[in-house]
């Protein structure tokens, strides 16, 4: 089953195109930043041409819902539903934060996975490896928690620790034997195309009418505006 893949979520965004679980290709869109609305056509559009294929020969796009940047989530997830709709593809939500937990795959049995949510605090999961599926399984919902709670925890609990979060938060981690390595720390379009496919086999799929992305809580202009 050929799986379009797209992550949006952050500043270094990527897409891939997977047959199944195997990768065939994957571009990053870090080039041009946040600009991911003015990119991600051309990119999916020369991904696609580089592999022979064409956008009707999508069995399915599987897009990471976050948490992340608000205005990159909406762009890959509008960009995911209207390309599913249009191509009478599959439509898959993944979690950004079991994405990145995906890339450690192989390393650790159980880890934390940090993003980081402004004003001192982070999204954190916990995830742990189900080797019947070759896949780190959520523990249970992301939270968000202040940096020193989360570190607390992470700590306490002797997990493994990896996310974009760490590029702001990782000298609050005493033992560095606990972080990943930094390679793994963003989330991939790989990793969303493998996480994809399994849920595609598990029939976990998303309805384009009312996908939205995974923002937790309101941005911080959506909370002042409603405080005033």
């Amino acid at each position: 089953m050929l799986i379009l893949a797209v992550d949006t979520s952050g500043f270094e965004g990527s897409i891939a195109v997977s047959d199944d679980r195997c990768v065939l290709a994957e571009r990053s869109l870090i080039a041009e930043g946040r600009r991911h609305a003015q990119t991600l056509v051309l990119q999916v559009d020369a991904i696609l041409k580089a592999l022979h294929l064409a956008p009707c020969d999508m069995d399915a796009v599987a897009v990471s819902v976050g948490p992340g940047s608000f205005t990159g989530l909406r762009v890959g997830v509008v960009f995911a539903k209207t390309f599913a709709w249009a191509n009478s593809a599959s439509l898959v939500a993944v979690d950004t934060l079991r994405a990145v937990a995906q890339q450690a795959a192989g390393d650790v049995s159980k880890i934390a996975v940090i993003s980081d949510a402004q004003r001192s605090e982070v999204f954190v999961n916990e995830y742990t490896w189900d080797a019947l599926s070759e896949a780190f399984l959520a523990d249970g919902a992301v939270r968000i928690e202040t940096i020193q709670a989360a570190v607390g925890q992470i700590v306490e609990r002797g997990l493994h620790v990896t996310g974009p979060g760490l590029a702001k938060f990782a000298g609050q981690f005493s033992d560095a034997s606990m972080l990943m390595n930094s390679s793994l720390w963003i989330p991939g379009a790989a990793a969303v195309a493998q996480i994809g496919s399994l849920m595609l086999a598990d029939s976990q799929l998303a309805d384009p009418n009312t996908l939205e992305p995974l923002y937790i809580r309101r941005s911080y202009a959506e909370e002042k505006a409603a405080k005033s």
